[in-house]
């Protein structure tokens, strides 16, 4: 069986989200102190100057702020907390379904968590949507693949080829 979830997997996102986060309040307080520090230089001589770029540096600083949390940061984080959930859940919320897989084309985000793509197992008349994360779903074998998958709360966690 093939699984996504492990506790090495688990402390890379919180890691990724210990060091961007870092950097982030890094970049925004540097630029916010060498702001500071362009004050003390203001003559009437070179005020309009001064003026630029206190103003360039602080949008500059705040600007590098959002894009890591929100690019970097936020996304490593509710990867770590989703993934956190998962090996908790693990041991006495583990399910097993068989079936051909059909994945859905496109990929939605929850708020202030993880993408996600629906998987629908077909197995003679019935059907189970589980959902996968959207990080894993490339990692499963094509569309028609007969496979049993392992489940926590609806979410793929592993899987097995069967074959005939």
């Amino acid at each position: 069986m093939t699984k996504f979830y492990s506790q090495e997997e688990m402390e890379r996102h919180r890691r990724r989200a210990a060091w961007s986060g870092a950097a982030a309040w890094g970049a925004l307080a540097l630029g916010w102190l060498a702001s500071a520090a362009l004050c003390f230089f203001v003559n009437t001589a070179n005020a309009q100057r001064m003026l630029f770029w206190v103003i360039g540096l602080a949008t500059v600083s705040g600007w590098v702020f959002i894009l890591l949390r929100q690019m970097v940061h936020s996304p490593a984080h509710a990867e770590a907390s989703h993934t956190a959930g998962i090996l908790a859940d693990e041991t006495e919320k583990t399910e097993e379904y068989e079936g051909t897989l059909r994945l859905s084309p496109g990929a939605f985000q929850i708020p202030k968590s993880i993408a996600v793509r629906r998987a629908t197992l077909i197995n003679g008349e019935e059907s189970v949507t589980l959902s996968i994360d959207a990080a894993y779903a490339r990692r499963l074998p094509p569309d028609g693949s007969f496979l049993r998958v392992q489940t926590v709360r609806k979410y793929i966690t592993g899987y097995e080829v069967l074959h005939g």
